[in-house]
């Protein structure tokens, strides 16, 4: 917009800091969702800008210019099922989006769902049928979503923590294996993108996931394994350092990963 452009040429930083900061929330929103995100600019990920963050975060890692602290770091097995949309950028990840159903449609029965009941969803609802059966070799959601959390999610873990055990040795990463939601949402979700939070900071309370993912059957293995993190949370918080009795193994530094999981009665801790 050219004459946006000449206007923000006349105005000091410090006028367009105040400018932005005087509109409501609800402006700023409306100006992402409908202008921002058609070009592909609405994105919310950190900026590298060369002031809050170094221009290359890893080269100043590499060059040990940061803060250094002991590091607990984690990705979920599953990253990507909470991103099927994602799978619609590119032919290789399938192409389409790997979620049929709108917003307004998941709020609504993900809020009101009943996890100790019969399944009210199917999974055809919810994936695409060139998704399924999710288990599909290569071309099913599971594989699908692999791939894309492989090159997002495990590339960029890759990345950072080397970059970090080069210069400390206190780099300790998890992963979170737990899948054991009712039916279809351990596929639909499965050990998705933050479904570890709930259990590290032991809450499991109303929630958009909840409904669809704490069911009375996995009570107990849910609860089990959400102690043991919250112990282990605990103690790095206290000592610097993960380990504690309740994990049942010793957990050493990345590259080696602590795999947290749990069936429906029993946490299963392991180190890989």
């Amino acid at each position: 917009n050219v004459t946006a452009a000449a206007y923000i040429a006349t105005q000091t930083p410090a006028q367009i800091a105040a400018y932005l900061r005087g509109k409501e929330p609800a402006a700023l929103l409306n100006v992402l969702l409908t202008r921002l995100a058609p070009l592909g600019l609405a994105g919310s990920g950190p900026i590298p800008e060369g002031t809050v963050l170094p221009e290359d975060p890893i080269a100043a890692i590499n060059a040990g210019r940061y803060l250094k602290v002991p590091v607990l770091a984690s990705t979920t097995r599953e990253e990507a099922k909470l991103f099927p949309t994602f799978l619609a950028l590119s032919p290789a990840l399938g192409g389409v989006s790997g979620r049929l159903v709108s917003d307004a449609t998941l709020f609504s029965t993900q809020f009101n769902y009943d996890p100790d009941a019969a399944p009210t969803v199917a999974i055809g609802q919810w994936i695409p049928s060139v998704y399924l059966p999710v288990d599909t070799p290569v071309t099913g959601f599971n594989a699908r979503t692999d791939l894309l959390n492989t090159v997002f999610f495990i590339a960029s873990r890759n990345n950072v923590l080397d970059a970090l055990k080069a210069q400390q040795p206190q780099v300790w990463y998890y992963r979170f294996d737990w899948k054991m939601e009712p039916a279809p949402w351990n596929d639909i979700y499965g050990a998705a993108h933050a479904f570890d939070l709930p259990f590290l900071f032991g809450n499991f309370g109303r929630s958009l996931f909840a409904n669809i993912a704490n069911s009375s059957a996995n009570r107990p293995g849910r609860l089990a394994l959400s102690a043991a993190m919250m112990a282990s949370l605990g103690a790095f918080a206290r000592n610097g350092d993960p380990n504690d009795a309740a994990l049942g193994v010793n957990w050493p530094a990345w590259p080696a990963q602590l795999v947290f999981d749990a069936d429906l009665n029993t946490k299963a801790i392991s180190v890989q």
